[in-house]
Parts: structure tokens; sequence; C-alpha cells
């Protein structure tokens, strides 16, 4: 088989100079730097660091963009100075940000993204991000997805946004000393809130959860994704069926087999709500697929069906 560069086709340049979302990987220098020639438009970019050394052609295509707007960057094995100092000459248009590992050169290119509407963390770092939280302020945020995190970090982000956000993940935290304070948090400062990890896991969450049914009127979903506190499950199903905002019509509950435990008590709690004038239709979800429970009823828990992560903007 022969393999023919695709820069080197017909018409390349006219074709690339168009392009819109690249996904590169950092060890093609020459491409990249060819590439950089033909091609100024793309405003998404995806970058698989899996080179021990700088990538230049990566850098020089970042450099040569007009505006780009979403970044997702994958892996460091350094601290990839080059890459993040080239994108802060689009610091004024990024407004989606997706990492896997928080280093201090990504913190100090964080800072300056002021129209960030979108921040997702995922992995290690966090006690670099945890160092400089305080600094950061994010008055455009809607979207804030954040993994192996201390719950200090997400309540100081929140409490420094503009209660524009709309969407908050908290995925596998790495301390649940905090969960009031965070619930507090959400019903204080998200007026606009829509899609919500919540907890009720200690004394005081199921009050904040209260307030966050009360305060935010826009609620279409909550995930509860830590196990409930035995002594709140009543209490909580009584609340949703009493409390819950009109707008509520997804709830994802890690094992839903602890609130319900049988068919005919998820059966009767559904006929309850729907007794509810103005409720909507309600969706159930479970990470579980081996409970008991009527299968047809409850959906097996699914990222991007349940937080909706069909975004444009």
């Amino acid at each position: 088989m022969i393999c023919y560069p695709i820069l080197k086709y017909p018409g390349a340049n006219i074709s690339l100079s168009n392009l819109y979302e690249f996904d590169c990987i950092t060890n093609y220098q020459d491409f990249y730097y060819e590439l950089a020639q033909m091609c100024k438009s793309i405003e998404k970019i995806h970058v698989v660091n899996d080179y021990y050394e700088e990538s230049f052609g990566v850098v020089k295509l970042i450099e040569m963009q007009t505006q780009i707007k979403y970044v997702f960057i994958d892996g460091f094995y350094d601290e990839c100075k080059k890459i993040i100092q080239a994108l802060e000459k689009h610091v004024n248009s990024i407004i989606h940000l997706e990492i896997t590992e928080y280093t201090s050169a990504i913190h100090f290119l964080i800072l300056k993204l002021i129209n960030l509407r979108y921040l997702k963390v995922l992995y290690n770092g966090y006690w670099i991000l945890e160092k400089y939280v305080i600094y950061l302020n994010y008055h455009n945020l809607q979207v804030l997805d954040l993994h192996h995190i201390s719950l200090d970090i997400a309540i100081n982000i929140i409490k420094n946004t503009n209660g524009n956000l709309w969407k908050i993940r908290i995925g596998n935290t790495k301390y649940y000393d905090k969960t009031k304070e965070y619930n507090q948090t959400i019903h204080k400062y998200c007026p606009n809130i829509k899609y919500v990890t919540v907890f009720l896991d200690r004394d005081g969450t199921l009050e904040g959860l209260v307030k966050i049914f009360i305060k935010c009127q826009h609620l279409e979903a909550i995930d509860i994704n830590k196990e409930i506190n035995y002594k709140y499950i009543d209490k909580f199903l009584n609340l949703l069926l009493e409390l819950a905002p009109l707008t509520l019509c997804k709830i994802h509950i890690y094992d839903i087999s602890n609130c319900f435990d049988s068919d005919e008590s998820l059966k009767l709690f559904l006929i309850n709500w729907g007794h509810h004038k103005g409720k909507k239709t309600l969706h159930l979800y479970s990470d579980s697929d081996y409970t008991d429970i009527i299968r047809d009823i409850i959906h097996i828990y699914d990222i991007k069906d349940f937080w909706n992560y069909y975004i444009s903007w």
C-alpha cells in the first residue's frame, strides 16, 4: 500500500484552510509545521500529549490559529509549557477547557481565561488546584465538571462565579467531609442550576437539599452518586413528592435498591409522583443493573444521556 501525505493532495490547502476541529498527537512534528501554514481557522483542538519532549509543531499550529474556543488536553509527561504559552494567545476566545492533569503551567493559563464557560478537570493535580483556587474568578462560567478533587475546591470555585452556573458535576471526590457545606453553596450561589450533584450522607445535607428545592426553581436533574444515609431515605422520597420543583424530571441514585425495597414500593412512589399536578414525567437512573426492581422503569446510568452533554455554544 502506498501512503500519500494528505497535505500533498491537490486542493488540500483550500480544504484545510476551512478546518474547524482537529485532534492531534504531539509526536508528529513535521506534519503540524506544514499544516500550520495552510490552516488558520481551527476553533476546537484536542491535544494528546504522549511524547516526552515539547511538540513545537503543535505549538506552531496553535499559534497560527485566529481564535481557538474549545481546548481538550489529554496527558502530561511534562509541563507542556510551550503549548500552554501558545494557548495564551487565545485567552480571550477560549470558552471551553477540558484537561486530564492539572499542572502549574495549566493553572497560570486558567487564571487568564476570563470568558471561560465550561471547565472540566479529571484525575491528578488537585493539590495544585487547591493551592491556587482562591484566585479563580469565573463570572461567565456555566458548567463545572470536577473529578478526584476535594469538595473545598468545588465550593471555592462556585463561590467565585456570578450565578450563571447551570450544571455542576462532582465525580469521585477525594473527601466527603464538606458535603453539608457543598449543598449549602449550591442553594446560595446557583439560582439558575439545572443539573447538579448533591449529597445525602451526613447531618445537614438533607436540610441543604430542601433549600436547593426552594431556591433553585430551574432544577431538572439531581445526581446522588454516593450512598444515601439510610435515615434520610423516607424523608428524601417525601421531599421529592412535596417540594421538588415542577421542572425536575431526572434523578440518578447510585444504588436505587436502597430506596425501594420492592417493585410495589417503586410503583407506589411513581403513582404518587404522577398525582402531583404539573410535575413532569420522572426518569430514574441507577448504576446497578443487578437490582430486582422493574428494569423497564429504571434507566441504567449513562453519563451523556443523564447529563445532556450535547452542548453547543
